[in-house]
């Protein structure tokens, strides 16, 4: 079911009387990435929002940060009026704006929350992901500063075709198609090139290990796979180690595992939410 919430379209799935989990997506993507997992987690009430400035859900910011977007979220989320604090899940740069959103309104949700391969640690510049990041970020600001060039720079299929495949480990042509499809519906959905940007910007300069004070306090399960050039094994386990989380690797697969591996990353979630 679809509905708005102080311009924030979000989708609801299963019983509303399962426990609650909002679930968070990452960047450039949008409720469809959880399309896979859904269908597999029947036991949760689960509610899926764009995130302001994504899908179609509406801009809305006074600052295009990371903890500008889980402040909306949060307020978001308080205004659901659930009857139990839900848990929280989130894939990719959802959970750096999960960690912060654990950070701001602790309260707010179940002691219990998974992440799915998170922004865990900064690009520091000896990072072998240094290259991609700089490669996005220039991409962005041309899109931000060159008339008509830039903004077909930035929702280019063949750039989108070309990262994407970068990241895929299926060898499912049917499974590919259906991933670059999503990620071609999710350029015409850019809200703003400059938010863009500067989210990008920001995304890269911390990771969710930044919150661990606040994290640790929560029970964490952290998903991941160990082919994953995003948010890398390496730094999962030291998020893993600052937060005291169960760390639950998937094998043979990278970082779209939520598409690939969703029986895997659903099982992984339903015993570790004793559901």
């Amino acid at each position: 079911m679809t509905k708005e919430l102080n311009d924030v379209r979000y989708w609801t799935y299963h019983d509303p009387d399962r426990p609650a989990a909002i679930f968070i997506h990452g960047f450039t993507g949008s409720h469809e990435g959880f399309q896979y997992i859904i269908p597999k987690l029947p036991n949760l009430h689960v509610i899926v929002p764009d995130l302001p400035g994504f899908g179609e859900s509406k801009l809305g910011l006074d600052t295009f940060t990371i903890d500008e977007l889980a402040y909306t979220v949060n307020g978001f989320v308080s205004k659901l009026n659930l009857k139990e604090p839900p848990f929280l899940v989130s894939h990719s740069m959802g959970g750096l704006v999960a960690a912060s959103m654990l950070h701001q309104n602790p309260e707010l949700y179940a002691k219990k929350t998974v992440f799915v391969s998170p922004v865990a640690t900064k690009v520091n510049y000896l990072d072998h992901r240094k290259a991609g990041e700089l490669l996005g970020r220039l991409q962005y600001l041309v899109g931000k500063s060159v008339p008509k060039a830039g903004p077909k720079l930035v929702k280019s299929r063949l750039i989108s075709r070309i990262i994407t495949a970068l990241i895929i480990t299926t060898n499912e042509s049917e499974l590919k198609k259906v991933i670059h499809d999503h990620h071609f519906k999710n350029l015409d959905f850019i809200s703003s090139i400059d938010f863009y940007y500067q989210l990008h910007v920001d995304i890269n300069k911390k990771g969710a290990i930044d919150y661990a004070d606040s994290i640790k306090r929560f029970d964490v399960l952290i998903v991941t796979g160990d082919k994953d050039n995003v948010t890398p094994l390496a730094t999962e386990k030291k998020f893993a180690r600052a937060v005291g989380a169960q760390l639950k690797v998937i094998p043979n697969v990278g970082h779209l595992l939520h598409y690939e591996t969703p029986t895997e990353v659903a099982a992984a979630i339903e015993g570790f939410l004793d559901l």
